[in-house]
């Protein structure tokens, strides 16, 4: 029977046991639904100071891994570097298997060994691969299959989860067609589910969407979320999934031999050093974003806000820009008078290779959706770059609209 709940917002069945092997703990979900956001915030926990990490991560950039990476550190795509390992592009499809037989076995040999395994995949992954490649060495043993689910979007597009269950439906949109089958895909193989941004949605509604998430899986502890509120400790009296049990859902549902990530879903990147016109940005958001576009994540720059860093993050109509970072083009200048003359000299030296006229300023997204829906937005932001004579305008110091939010808000 579920637990009543009330501030902890968990609702749990079994007891954890003990195995000696490292456990992996999975963290799925479909796209924008607030995984990285977990992630971060349980990397600061002390007892995760050491854990092994493995971003599975469709887009060919790897943001994902360099968002949870320590401050400074490299990675590269297939490769085990300071305890993540960054598995994106084809090491994320074609060859998520034998990518990740050798990362496992490198994470195997850590010294000091980590107390586990966090693996962050796609919001486009298809649990069964996943999961079967996580489970390939016998040295480690999944420990959770978690799912976190968007409650606004659970709201908005799928009737609170009554379209997963069949007791309503999306119409003929194929974009809601196809993310509705990816999120029941995924909600079937959950041993936790997380349902985020409660923050968003009325308490009647969250108990309702509480309500079909158990009904979907009637075994899974089921938490819910706001501001990343919810953290891994709690969640120590789920006991670890069954993997045969697991074998013989896949053969069920026609899953066990499916690709990595669902074939549909496609990642398009945009590269370019020259800045975003503020209003031709905020117009192709306006206009062009369509339910098939699930997913944009990057790092962009604006011809108003010419010293930050941006990074970029939209989920169906929901959009974030969050100040990273000050790009040392602009740090050179030292308007501030606060830098010293060594400093500008090493400052100098690292943009000799940079663009002559925008320094390391650039623009680096990645659309993941259907190829229509990616194609059309991709149009929209490269029509949204600034032209030659805005450049020049840019150059002599002019001004630029900008509808963007002016106000900064701290999130821990």
């Amino acid at each position: 029977m579920p637990r009543s709940y009330g501030s902890d917002l968990l609702f749990t069945e079994g007891i954890m046991t003990g195995d000696s092997r490292i456990p992996v703990t999975v963290l799925s979900g479909f796209l924008g639904s607030g995984k990285t956001t977990l992630l971060r915030r349980w990397r600061r926990e002390e007892a995760l100071r050491e854990a092994a990490l493995v971003v599975h991560d469709l887009s060919e950039l790897g943001i994902d891994a360099e968002l949870l990476s320590d401050e400074g550190a490299d990675t590269a795509p297939g490769e085990l570097r300071d305890r993540v390992a960054a598995l994106h592009g084809v090491h994320a499809r074609e060859q998520l298997k034998p990518s990740l037989a050798r990362i496992l076995g490198q994470i195997a040999l850590l010294d000091p060994p980590p107390p586990q395994v966090l693996c962050e995949s796609t919001g486009a992954a298809r649990p069964w691969p996943l999961i079967s490649a996580l489970t390939q060495d016998s040295r480690f043993f999944l420990r959770h299959f978690i799912v976190t689910v968007d409650a606004l979007n659970l709201h908005r597009d799928f009737s609170d989860g009554r379209v997963l269950t069949g007791e309503a439906s999306v119409g003929s949109d194929p974009a809601l067609l196809q993310a509705a089958q990816v999120l029941a895909e995924q909600i079937a193989f959950a041993s936790i589910i997380i349902l985020t941004k409660v923050d968003t949605i009325p308490q009647s509604v969250a108990d309702a969407q509480v309500r079909i998430l158990r009904a979907l899986q009637p075994d899974a502890t089921v938490g819910l979320s706001a501001q990343a509120g919810l953290l891994l400790p709690q969640f120590e009296a789920t006991p670890a999934p069954n993997l045969a049990a697991l074998k013989s859902r896949a053969d069920q549902l026609g899953l066990a031999d499916s690709n990595a990530t669902a074939s549909e879903v496609e990642a398009t990147v945009i590269r370019d050093p020259r800045p975003f016109h503020p209003e031709r940005l905020y117009e192709a958001v306006s206009n062009k974003l369509s339910t098939g576009l699930y997913r944009t994540k990057g790092y962009l720059w604006l011809a108003s806000r010419p010293a930050h860093v941006l990074l970029w993050q939209q989920s169906g109509s929901q959009i974030a820009l969050e100040l990273t970072g000050y790009w040392r083009a602009e740090i050179v200048r030292n308007v501030d008078g606060r830098l010293l003359p060594e400093e500008i000299e090493l400052l100098k030296s690292r943009l000799e290779s940079a663009h002559p006229v925008f320094g390391d300023r650039h623009n680096e997204l990645t659309l993941i959706g259907l190829p229509d829906a990616c194609n059309t937005f991709a149009q929209a932001l490269r029509s949204a770059l600034c032209t030659d004579d805005e450049i020049a305008a840019w150059e002599r110091g002019e001004t630029f609209p900008d509808p963007w939010p002016q106000t900064l808000r701290q999130i821990d």
